[in-house]
């Protein structure tokens, strides 16, 4: 495999749009497929899922805006954008769980566990797109040549 040395100029044009949507269908689909399977468990249950799926969609929908506004820069600006996302999802779960368990009546428990499940599925989306972004970007001042030591391997 050999580096890419420079970027297309529309690095715009080659997002996989439908792939993108594809994942995002089968985020849906999963998140319906949880809270579906919270009815079994009663009334505390099925509202401690709905509660963490909407604060698990603020904090994902508020992550894509972030990588949004870097989108179409430098390619390390997009992936900052994606790191960005992550704490800003990460920052508002904490902020949900503090707020939702103390002010409401939800089984805090059930909350933190499907709050964990949706935070899953939106760092698989995440990480999907940060590797999709490193393997069809290509960096400039990326080093052609290598020593063949395990330093220079990883680095």
């Amino acid at each position: 495999m050999t580096p890419k040395t420079q970027q297309p100029s529309p690095f715009f044009m080659i997002f996989p749009w439908g792939k993108v949507a594809g994942m995002l269908f089968l985020v849906v689909f999963g998140a319906m497929f949880v809270y579906r399977l919270s009815e079994t468990g009663g009334m505390h249950v099925n509202r401690a899922c709905f509660f963490s799926m909407i604060v698990a969609g603020v904090a994902g929908v508020t992550g894509f805006f972030a990588i949004g506004k870097t989108w179409g820069r430098d390619v390390h600006w997009v992936l900052i954008g994606v790191m960005v996302a992550a704490a800003i999802r990460l920052l508002i779960g904490g902020a949900g769980v503090a707020i939702i368990t103390s002010f409401t009546n939800v089984h805090r428990s059930w909350f933190v566990l499907f709050l964990g499940i949706y935070y899953l599925a939106f760092l698989g989306v995440d990480t999907w797109f940060a590797l999709w972004v490193l393997r069809n970007c290509e960096l400039k001042d990326r080093e052609r040549t290598i020593h063949g030591t395990l330093w220079d391997m990883f680095s």
